[in-house]
């Protein structure tokens, strides 16, 4: 009896020791893949890149980094330790848990390429993961002043006050027609973002202030460019100097000329026209009640933009208001809700918002009309050559070697007319109102041997003031204030890597694989064959050791 009962505990024993030793191998993987030391490079067939690999980060990125972010963050820490504070860190945020990045494919790949940046650089870059569902808080400060722009999908890349947050799908290109990803881009997303927020250039946006524009009483337009990453000064454009360290200049429903005189070195025109030409940018409020500015009218033209305007047989000039009784919230048809530009880049400032189950309402109220210049063409761009089905419009210009393009942001409903009194000065049926508008000057420099700079130079255009009123942007009910610091943040410069390129993938089905040396498809059949053939051998020596028990 007591040989017996001795070999029944020593079986009882060897199978919780079996049943032990699976869950701390279980634990044991899942550990090693959460700090990502446990990558292999292979991929379920459909997404396999055409080199074979998406997980592990490329040489060219790291020596891209290597070369730059470094230095970056040294020069920031030394100044920070300097004043007794504790060094920076990147950080690639996630806003949700390891587990569920994993489960999917595509959240899997940028994972694991965080994790990778973060091996190469455990000095520089540290991967993080927040809960929003458990925790929204903790991300606060990368939010607009809404809820409805941070998801469980975006990725937050942050250093110091800078922060970029990106969605998945912008970390892969996309088949136009189907939306179905077809290359991984996330390496080069992400080294970007990196490059762009470890820059120690802290930008200057001045607000013009010698034209009676009432910018002071705009106080949460103000709180959103500082969020944006701006210092914001005050600018008497006409007899200061425009500071070496100033990226934007805002003019605010200005309510007198701007001064211009080509003999004169106070020339304020001539200022903004070369401020523009160093690649920065200028944003332009104005509504109805905006005056004739012979001097700024005249040179906005020149970057496509004209006030929709009638003039009286007494030559006074009254801008149109654009009135919708059909697509408003305040039942007057002055708040008009506005049509988002979905093709161009204009439509590039609101498409986080647009990707939205139920995007934001953006709201022009008491809004004028920008038209484009007389000295703008119309451009088609085709979807399909063979057909000649349009994509979309937008307004182009070429002269003595400058070529601009002005691209609608958001458009008045096709409802809404333009009044000029009680009289319809034109409905929109006729042109699309544009309330919100970008004209770009593309430029483009090389920083250094892996990385170009796109420095283009923006002008952006906004027909309501109230558009940046402090009721409407406090207002979680509408999307303005994000729309504002997605605009701010737009036109800010970026760097660009030239030396990481995109990842295809391969579609096929594994039937007609042709296995090579390269292929991961033995790795796959050991991983799944091997367990189970040891599980079958014990299973064999357990049944015939019963038998002797």
């Amino acid at each position: 009896m007591m040989h017996k009962f001795t070999k029944k505990t020593v079986f009882y024993a060897v199978s919780v020791l079996v049943i032990a030793c699976v869950l701390l191998l279980n634990v044991g993987f899942h550990a090693l893949a959460a700090k990502g030391l446990w990558l292999i490079d292979f991929a379920i067939p459909r997404y396999l890149s055409q080199e074979g690999t998406l997980y592990t980060v490329s040489d060219s990125c790291i020596d891209l980094l290597d070369a730059t972010l470094p230095g970056a963050v040294d020069a920031v820490n030394e100044q920070r330790a300097a004043q007794g504070e504790d060094p920076l860190k990147v950080e690639i945020i996630f806003c949700t848990d390891p587990d569920t990045l994993n489960k999917a494919q595509l959240t899997r790949y940028i994972h694991f390429t965080a994790l990778g940046l973060q091996k190469e650089f455990p000095d520089y870059i540290e991967v993080k993961y927040v809960n929003i569902v458990q925790n929204p808080s903790a991300v606060q400060k990368y939010k607009a002043t809404s809820a409805t722009n941070i998801y469980s999908s975006n990725i937050i890349i942050s250093f110091g006050t800078e922060y970029r947050v990106h969605t998945v799908d912008v970390m892969f290109t996309a088949n136009d027609a189907t939306s179905e990803p077809w290359a991984y881009n996330g390496e080069k997303k992400m080294a970007s973002a990196i490059l762009a927020v470890t820059r120690a250039e802290s930008p200057i946006a001045c607000l013009t202030v010698n034209h009676g524009e009432p910018i002071r009483e705009q106080t949460e337009f103000i709180k959103l460019v500082q969020a944006a990453g701006y210092e914001v000064q005050e600018l008497d454009l006409e007899n200061d100097p425009i500071p070496e360290n100033c990226r934007l200049i805002i003019t605010y429903a200005p309510q007198s000329d701007f001064f211009g005189d080509p003999a004169d070195d106070n020339d304020e025109i001539d200022k903004l026209d070369k401020f523009l030409d160093k690649a920065y940018s200028f944003l332009y409020v104005c509504d109805p009640e905006t005056p004739s500015l012979p001097n700024l009218d005249e040179y906005l033209e020149f970057w496509g933009i004209t006030i929709a305007s009638k003039t009286d047989s007494a030559g006074l000039s009254e801008n149109c208001v654009i009135m919708d009784k059909e697509i408003c919230v305040d039942g007057e048809g002055y708040a008009l809700i506005a049509d988002y530009a979905t093709k161009g880049q204009g439509a590039s400032f609101t498409a986080d918002l647009r990707k939205q189950g139920y995007p934001p309402t953006v709201i022009f109220d008491q809004a004028t009309a920008i038209v484009p210049s007389e000295m703008y063409d119309r451009t088609y761009t085709l979807a399909d050559e063979t057909t000649g089905t349009e994509e979309y419009t937008y307004h182009s210009y070429r002269s003595n070697g400058i070529t601009r393009t002005m691209h609608n942001i958001f458009t008045a409903p096709a409802t809404a007319n333009g009044m000029v009194g009680q009289s319809i000065y034109m409905p929109a049926a006729q042109y699309p109102f544009s309330l919100m508008t970008l004209t770009v000057e593309n430029r483009t420099t090389q920083e250094t041997n892996y990385s170009v700079a796109q420095e283009p130079s923006y002008v952006c255009a906004i027909a309501s003031t109230e558009f940046l009123s402090d009721t409407v942007l406090a207002s979680d009910a509408y999307g303005n204030a994000d729309v504002v610091l997605g605009t701010l943040r737009y036109m800010g410069r970026e760097v660009i890597p030239v030396t990481l390129e995109f990842k295809a993938f391969m579609v096929y089905d594994i039937d007609d694989k042709v296995m090579n040396q390269n292929d991961p498809m033995p790795v796959m059949i050991m991983l799944a064959t091997i367990p189970a053939l040891i599980c079958f051998g014990v299973g064999i020596y357990v049944n015939v050791r019963r038998k002797y028990l």
